[in-house]
């Protein structure tokens, strides 16, 4: 049973007749490419002493130039050039030279022992010419011009006789190559026809029951699932993909069923997702309404103990400019209860702050607003970013300092991102302390009052900007200073919409 599935198989008689064309094909073609190799390698020994015996000879022409040059001028550039092509050649020789009847290498040998001795003349000139002996080189190197023109005569006639020689081989080979050629062409055009005729009727068995199947796929990709099963006799491939289609068929009536009754779930869990994330929203708004309201209690402390404390010292005129300010300053607590304000309105907060630092500090303090006027009416920023920050700085840049200290904030624009900075050249901030508060986290921030408020902004940034890795950015250095920036992009949205 095995056996006459095997038979009856595409593959099987795909791999057959294969298998039949291919082995034909690589006898045939392995044998015209041994006589192929067989020939290249002839050639390629002849060439590769022709080359040889060519290479000689343009190093005998690099030998005897240099030679020429330092006889007539002395220079030890010609006399260094030619110590160096001399024993170039003496390198280039074969050391083993067998006597062989063939009439060509020993003539090549000849070649050899002449060029040894054309060597030895050119040391000897060298000699004479370092000695001055005039008459001696001169006459020597008559000879030796004598001697490297019969050497390259010598040379010529070889390469003369191997190539006839190669010609003839080469000759021979061609008639022997032109009879294979003819051969394994006719033996390659029977078997492709033979196989061809073979493939010509297996694929008749098949296209027709494939092209069926191809009208019964176009009805059930149009919808119609009520065609019915299909069966043939044909190779084995073909049953099967007949058994398949039958099964796709049921398979696809079941699925599209199953999507149906997972698309309701779906839609149950979409429903209940929507739910979850306004309630994630709602817990997000409950968090930043509890960091903004960490940061009043204790502002509040310490500027009205300021302004008490002047109105014991100090005269009621000063005082009074104090409170004016405080209450400000007050009023624009109370009345950013928004998430996001204008920036005119942070920028008016932050100045009544910058009023009453001056009346706390007016000597130790140095205070500096550097705003572009005309971004104030047309961006937004989070509310109390500035103000926080400034504070922070005050009480914490100048403890062990003494002397003036100086805070500096600018509003600027890098289309598309306002830039926020405050600056200070205090003793800026340690490095862990850094690492710590630009953390983002969920926690409930009972860290030190020391760094609550700063920490209040930057969790707020994270808060409505998550995906803008460069929201915020503290550069501080050991007795430099510090500055703290905020990149709020104006074509970025906030995560929450507030």
């Amino acid at each position: 049973m095995n056996r006459i599935q095997f038979s009856n198989s595409l593959k099987s008689k795909l791999v057959y007749y294969l298998v039949l064309s291919l082995g034909l094909t690589v006898i045939f073609f392995g044998f015209i490419l041994i006589m192929s190799l067989t020939l290249q390698d002839v050639a390629d020994d002849r060439f590769a002493n022709e080359q040889f015996l060519q290479e000689l000879k343009v190093q005998l022409e690099e030998v005897q130039n240099p030679l020429e040059n330092y006889l007539a001028s002395f220079s030890s550039v010609s006399l260094g050039k030619l110590l160096f092509t001399t024993e170039t050649l003496k390198e280039a020789l074969p050391a083993d030279r067998p006597i062989t009847s063939n009439q060509q290498d020993l003539m090549q040998r000849e070649i050899f022992y002449l060029i040894d001795t054309y060597l030895e003349k050119v040391n000897l000139i060298v000699e004479q010419k370092r000695g001055r002996k005039v008459s001696e080189y001169t006459s020597g190197f008559e000879d030796l011009s004598t001697l490297y023109s019969y050497i390259g005569e010598r040379i010529d006639r070889i390469s003369l006789t191997g190539f006839r020689e190669q010609l003839e081989e080469y000759r021979g080979f061609l008639v022997l190559f032109r009879k294979i050629q003819i051969y394994s062409l006719l033996l390659i055009l029977l078997t492709t026809a033979f196989a061809f005729s073979l493939l010509t009727k297996t694929m008749l068995s098949i296209s027709a029951p494939m092209d069926e199947l191809s009208r019964m796929a176009g009805k059930i990709s149009g919808g119609d699932f009520q065609v019915p099963d299909v069966h043939y006799k044909s190779v084995n491939e073909v049953n099967q993909v007949a058994e398949a289609f039958n099964d796709m068929k049921s398979s696809i009536r079941h699925y599209i069923h199953e999507l149906q009754k997972q698309k309701a779930i779906e839609q149950e869990i979409m429903t209940e997702r929507v739910r979850n994330l306004k309630m994630e929203q709602l817990l997000k708004r409950m968090e930043l309404y509890t960091m903004q309201a960490q940061m009043n209690p204790h502002f509040l402390f310490n500027t009205i103990n300021t302004g008490v404390q002047l109105a014991i010292v100090e005269e009621a005129e000063k005082t009074a400019d104090f409170m004016e300010h405080l209450a400000a300053l007050f009023r624009y607590n109370i009345r950013e209860k928004k998430f996001f304000v204008p920036l005119r309105h942070e920028y008016e907060g932050l100045l009544s702050y910058f009023n009453i630092l001056k009346i706390r500090f007016p000597k130790s303090l140095n205070l500096i607003l550097d705003i572009n006027e005309s971004l104030l009416d047309q961006f937004t920023c989070p509310a109390m970013v500035l103000q926080p920050i400034v504070e922070n700085s005050v009480l914490h840049a100048f403890k062990s300092r003494e002397g003036t200290g100086t805070v500096s904030v600018s509003i600027s624009w890098e289309d598309p991102v306002i830039i926020l900075s405050v600056k200070d050249d205090g003793v800026g901030i340690p490095r862990e302390v850094v690492e710590n508060i630009l953390t983002p986290t969920n926690h409930d921030y009972q860290l030190s009052s020391k760094v609550m408020g700063l920490e209040n902004v930057i969790q707020r940034c994270y808060f409505f900007y998550p995906d803008q890795k460069d929201v915020i950015d503290i550069r501080t250095a050991p007795d430099k200073g510090t500055e703290i920036i905020i990149r709020i992009h104006t074509e970025v949205k906030p995560c929450i919409e507030l």
